[in-house]
């Protein structure tokens, strides 16, 4: 996707203007007071992401984040909705296009590809799709990229430029070609995710899932939907993916699904670190020392996990355990942490008290992460090791 053209600098006016509303929406106390709210807050919101004026919502919404109450939610929403799906009127009426991601939770010995999907997967995967997530007689179109998270849109009204895109896709019947030079290369990280990115078109008002259609609880609707995309989602990705154990998630709309990967991917990440030492070293999991370390910038904002053979002081490997907003119980974080790593079947593990620093390798950039003494260190697997070593996303 093209980057935006360059604009003028917004004034603080529609900052102002953005947080004002937000706040109005916030306070309301009746769906007819919220009427008024959402529309004139949306139309403000959208006026800013058609002139791609990104600069002035980010400001907008770092100032809602400091504000009382939800006025940070409240923008955030619409700004998102705004930048995921759109309306429009055709012959047949209104018509609502949504954004979705269907992401990828991955791991590998080397490189995680990052490509184009060739013609025959991505007709079976749209096979796939409409059959166990969307709802039926939806239409929707699907980009030609096995994307990594950092070739995505990098602003909102990136965001919204390729939903129009896809827009225009789903119109012609066909997926849309991304240009390989302008998405970039992907990291070279053991642990990544990989994402499948389309748009999925619906009369206003009409269901785009398949479980918003089914009389079954919900959670169960989800859950089938789940096993049934992993089981042949799977199976189509599986010839692309030789050699990289992968889980498929849930696909959502655009954001959701990206946060929802994101939680997920932590535990995955440890299990990933575990088997790829186990992998690279020959060590069983139950021979591996987990130190875990709370690291603090203005407040505490990540946990690492240095991996350690035996009673090993250096660290073989590790992980970030990032934390999102609303996590401040370190209890909750350091037991969910603890879960995954004995899950993982690691045998010993150590819970650092320290406050540690958020230390990176000058070089290369990589997280340091803790041995049991609390030194923080350059993650390194062990020379007879083949390979070498690079850190978890």
């Amino acid at each position: 996707m093209p980057r935006a053209p360059f604009r003028r600098k917004s004034g603080t006016r529609e900052t102002s203007q953005l947080v004002r509303l937000a706040e109005g929406l916030s306070a309301s106390k009746s769906r007819t007071e919220d009427v008024y709210w959402e529309r004139e807050l949306e139309r403000a919101v959208l006026a800013l992401l058609e002139a791609g004026d990104d600069e002035a919502i980010n400001r907008a919404l770092d100032r809602a984040h400091d504000a009382p109450g939800g006025v940070f939610d409240t923008l955030a929403d619409v700004v998102e909705s705004l930048s995921e799906s759109m309306t429009f009127m055709t012959e047949a009426g209104p018509q609502r296009i949504a954004l979705f991601c269907a992401p990828i939770l991955i791991w590998g010995r080397t490189k995680i590809p990052a490509r184009p999907l060739p013609a025959n997967v991505l007709r079976d995967l749209s096979v796939q799709i409409g059959a166990h997530i969307f709802a039926d007689g939806v239409r929707f179109a699907l980009c030609d990229t096995l994307f990594a998270p950092d070739q995505l849109p990098t602003s909102y009204s990136q965001t919204r430029e390729l939903l129009g895109e896809l827009k225009a896709a789903i119109a012609s019947g066909r997926p849309l070609k991304m240009d390989p030079q302008l998405l970039g290369e992907a990291p070279d990280v053991v642990c990544d995710m990989r994402m499948i990115v389309g748009a999925v078109q619906a009369p206003e008002g009409a269901p785009l899932y398949a479980w918003q259609t089914m009389t079954t609880p919900i959670e169960d609707a989800m859950k089938s939907a789940l096993e049934a995309w992993r089981t042949q989602g799977g199976a189509v990705l599986k010839p692309l993916l030789v050699g990289f154990p992968f889980q498929l998630e849930l696909p959502r709309t655009f954001f959701g699904a990206c946060r929802e990967a994101d939680l997920t991917s932590r535990a995955w990440s440890i299990g990933a670190g575990v088997a790829y030492l186990e992998a690279m070293t020959q060590t069983p999991p139950a021979q591996l020392t987990a130190t875990v370390g709370g690291c603090w910038g203005d407040g505490l904002e990540e946990y690492r996990i240095g991996f350690s053979i035996g009673d090993a002081t250096e660290v073989a490997h590790g992980c970030v355990w990032p934390l999102v907003t609303g996590e401040d119980e370190e209890a909750q974080a350091i037991d969910a942490i603890e879960g995954a790593l004995k899950a993982a079947g690691v045998g010993n593990i150590v819970v650092l008290s320290d406050r540690l620093p958020l230390e990176f390798c000058d070089d290369c950039g990589a997280p340091y992460y803790p041995n049991r003494d609390g030194e923080m260190l350059h993650a390194e697997l062990p020379d007879a090791a083949e390979g070498t070593s690079v850190h978890l996303h």
